[in-house]
């Protein structure tokens, strides 16, 4: 009689087999067999493990992000100061390469560009009217296909009278003419 019961009852699933506990599962009283209920814990997972730690991860980076904008927000001498040491100077005999700015970077004021800001002085305008494909590419906003439009037009048009003359260029807009027209100059 003990075999027939253990064939209907597994010992695994039996009620005297599992330790007395409160889970999410439930005993059915007419097969005393533990069933999982509709709060089991595996059935509640929406991520896997691996998902479930890169969102983690991601939230303690928002959150030591949002710690970090406080801190600043509440302590501005500080910050500050903390900013100051990448626009320090470094020290005469360190052994970092020298800077090719001519004096020492000012504390508190962002680097420049070297860019000049100013254009080419008068004796480096390009004349539109002599210059071929690649003194042309040289101007700023001008490439080798605009280039070779501008050299098509002025020879079947004939040279250039003013600047205003390469709208019958196509391609040639009235902001790329505002910025030739101190780079550029045209001879009769």
């Amino acid at each position: 009689m003990v075999t027939s019961w253990a064939r209907i009852w597994p010992a695994s699933q039996t009620l005297a087999s599992r330790p007395c506990q409160l889970s999410a599962t439930r005993t059915k009283s007419s097969t005393l067999v533990t069933r999982p209920t509709a709060w089991d814990r595996r059935r509640m997972t929406l991520y896997s493990r691996h998902q479930l730690v890169v969102l983690l991860i991601l939230l303690c980076a928002a959150g030591l992000g949002l710690v970090i904008g406080h801190w600043r927000r509440a302590h501005p001498d500080a910050v500050e100061r903390l900013e100051q040491f990448d626009r320090t100077p470094p020290p005469a005999g360190s052994l970092a390469p020298p800077s090719s700015s001519p004096g020492p970077p000012q504390p508190g004021r962002p680097r420049t560009a070297s860019r000049p800001t100013q254009p080419p002085l008068r004796a480096a305008r390009i004349d539109l009217n002599r210059a071929d494909v690649a003194g042309l590419t040289r101007l700023p906003g001008i490439g080798r296909a605009l280039a070779r439009r501008i050299v098509q037009a002025r020879e079947a048009d004939g040279p250039f009278t003013a600047v205003d003359d390469l709208r019958r260029v196509g391609g040639v807009s009235r902001r790329t003419i505002e910025g030739l027209r101190q780079l550029v100059i045209v001879t009769r």
